[in-house]
């Protein structure tokens, strides 16, 4: 019995024991499932919320980021639970944040580590945009680095797919990477670019569109009409742009203001930059005001209101760490130093400057006409002529340059004609529902057209009349200095030649034709030099007794024989005419060949002029 009874007991607890344990198991199961859930609902949760920063610091690309979103951004970069993918995304984002700050060399390191990574997505909108910025980095400083990234970032891109970022990178491309490409075709391409987005584009890119055009204008010298455009999309942007964004455009449109002379209207605009700069506060707007009041008084040559405002212009500019910044400002500090006459202070910013590399000096102040004419003023207070006829040939050039870039017929009518253009799609963009007046725009535009084309007609012939002395009826000497200037180099083994001739006897041939006759016997002269030269030469009166001759592409020998051939028969001018009582011409010439692109002709041509009074001067002795 008692082994049964035992036997029976142990049964029991074994029994007892297996189902605790089972309940155990399920129980466990339970709960750690439960944990699992648990687990990944709150991962979920803690991703969506990750994604949800992301969207909401995720900015347009002609925009800025709204600059009280940064902390959150930060908090968001330093969490450990990111996958690749988001922090990638952050940190783009966090790049235009830098870039907005004017922080350009800092964002452009961060975003070039960034797309260096193996694992992220690049057909991803954050990675368009890494490349864009990238872009705008580079573009910041005028680097031509900016054009490689601009293209991939349109390539990136489509108007349907990362639409902002495919309309910012092509504007990049047509206004700072179409050097190749006729202004022409640049116009019709930013006109495309208006076209698309005329009917349903938001504020933003209408207003990114006019400032792309507004840079356009500034390319053409027509800055009165970018100053136009840059306010046009200011306003525009005032509806929708956030931070120091707000005042980037402005900016623009007062320095177009100041280039066209419009010194009030820019005043008024300066003002109101002050009023935003004091809403925003970022170090970016602060120097982007102190730089439109720096450069204001300078151009109204205000120097005790500049003086003042340097302190301020200075303390801005290192607060971004700007070097183009700092060269203002001791720009700025020489021009007031050659205001006062401080010419110890000169030296010193002459020997700063020529301390820097070459690479130092951005273009734009290689090439700003006020920048030029001071280094002018600065080398002549110093008496250093030799640097300042150096100068005076920089400067020259700049100016030369400009005017052919006004002057050019083509690129004015285009500039017209885009104007036309924008006109009329504004028109319906703000009069979309009057369709009844698309037949009056029309009539408008062909008016206009019509008034451009009678206008450039008018033009040339003008020109044309300026370009001829109205006596000899040959090309004055402005006009031929001009054409021999633009002659291309000449061909290897060949020359360019100049010829001056002197009629030393012009006031007896005058007296013994008639003392009303002067303008005759120029005329006269000048029809022999017409028939020994031919149609590609550059014929033109020099001065009143001198006539200018320019050869080009010829061998030197032949050169030489040509204008003697030249010479005797001006010589021989009146030797035919019954009436002239044999009167021979008596001339002196004086030649000059070079064998490469003529440079420096104002001081060739004075030597030569030089050297003919020299003769004349031995002659009469």
């Amino acid at each position: 019995m008692l082994r049964v009874v035992v036997r029976g007991s142990n049964r029991y607890y074994e029994e007892k024991t297996k189902t605790l344990f089972l309940m155990f198991q399920r129980l466990s199961l339970t709960v750690f499932s439960f944990l699992s859930v648990a687990l990944a609902s709150f991962a979920a949760l803690a991703n969506d919320s990750i994604d949800a920063v992301i969207e909401k610091v995720r900015t347009p690309s002609y925009d800025c980021p709204n600059q009280s979103l940064f902390p959150e951004l930060e908090d968001t970069l330093a969490l450990e639970s990111l996958t690749s993918q988001q922090r990638f995304a952050l940190t783009v984002a966090k790049g235009q944040f830098l870039i907005c700050r004017g922080k350009y060399e800092e964002a452009e390191t961060m975003l070039l580590k960034a797309i260096m990574q193996s694992n992220i997505d690049e057909s991803s909108y954050a990675f368009a945009s890494a490349i864009y910025q990238i872009g705008f980095s580079y573009d910041a400083r005028e680097n031509p680095a900016r054009c490689k990234y601009y293209q991939q970032a349109q390539e990136l891109s489509s108007p349907e797919r990362h639409s902002d970022i495919f309309t910012s990178s092509s504007l990049g491309l047509i206004n700072y990477c179409s050097e190749t490409t006729s202004p022409e075709i640049r116009l019709g391409k930013m006109f495309g670019v208006l076209k698309r987005y005329s009917n349903d584009g938001s504020p933003g890119e209408l207003a990114h569109i006019h400032n792309a055009i507004g840079l356009l204008y500034g390319d053409l010298e027509q800055h009165a009409l970018a100053a136009e455009q840059y306010l046009k999309a200011h306003e525009m942007g005032l509806l929708v742009y956030e931070g120091s964004n707000k005042v980037s455009i402005l900016i623009s449109a007062i320095v177009s203001l100041l280039s066209s002379g419009q010194t009030d209207k820019a005043y008024q605009s300066i003002l109101e930059l002050g009023v935003l700069n004091s809403e925003i506060d970022t170090p970016l707007t602060n120097f982007l005001y102190q730089y439109a009041l720096s450069i204001y008084y300078r151009k109204t040559q205000n120097y005790n209101r500049l003086t003042y405002t340097l302190p301020d212009l200075e303390k801005a500019s290192s607060s971004i760490s700007s070097s183009f910044g700092e060269l203002l400002v001791n720009w700025h500090k020489a021009e007031i130093c050659l205001h006062d006459n401080d010419l110890t202070c000169i030296k010193q910013y002459i020997s700063g400057i020529e301390a820097l590399n070459d690479d130092a000096i951005p273009p734009v102040f290689r090439s700003n006409l006020d920048y030029l004419s001071f280094n002018v003023s600065m080398y002549i207070a110093l008496q250093d002529l030799a640097k300042a006829k150096e100068a005076h040939e920089i400067y020259s050039k700049e100016v030369t340059k400009r005017r052919e870039v006004t002057q050019d017929s083509a690129l004015i009518i285009g500039a017209a004609n885009l104007y036309t253009r924008i006109y009329d799609l504004e028109s319906a963009i703000e009069q979309a529902e009057q369709q009844r007046k698309n037949t009056l725009y029309t009539a408008i535009v062909i008016f206009l057209l019509v008034s451009g084309i009678t206008g450039y007609v008018l033009r040339r012939k003008h020109l044309a009349r300026k370009a001829i002395d109205p006596v000899t009826l040959l090309l004055n000497a402005n006009s031929a200095i001009a054409r021999i200037n633009k002659l291309d180099a000449p061909k290897k083994g060949r020359a360019i030649a100049i010829a001056i001739f002197d009629i030393s006897n012009l006031r007896e041939i005058t007296r013994k034709m008639g003392s009303t006759k002067g303008d005759l016997v120029l005329r006269q002269i000048a029809q022999t030099l017409q028939n020994v030269t031919r149609g590609n030469d550059i014929l033109g009166r020099f001065g009143t007794e001198q006539f200018i001759l320019c050869l080009h592409n010829i061998e030197e020998r032949s050169a030489r024989q040509f204008f003697d051939r030249v010479q005797n028969a001006l010589d021989n001018t009146f030797e035919n005419d019954a009436t002239s009582d044999h009167i021979v011409v008596e001339s002196q010439m004086s030649v000059f060949i070079a064998n490469e692109k003529i440079t420096g002709l104002n001081d060739i041509l004075d030597d030569i002029a030089m050297s003919i009074d020299m003769g004349n001067r031995s002659g009469d002795n």
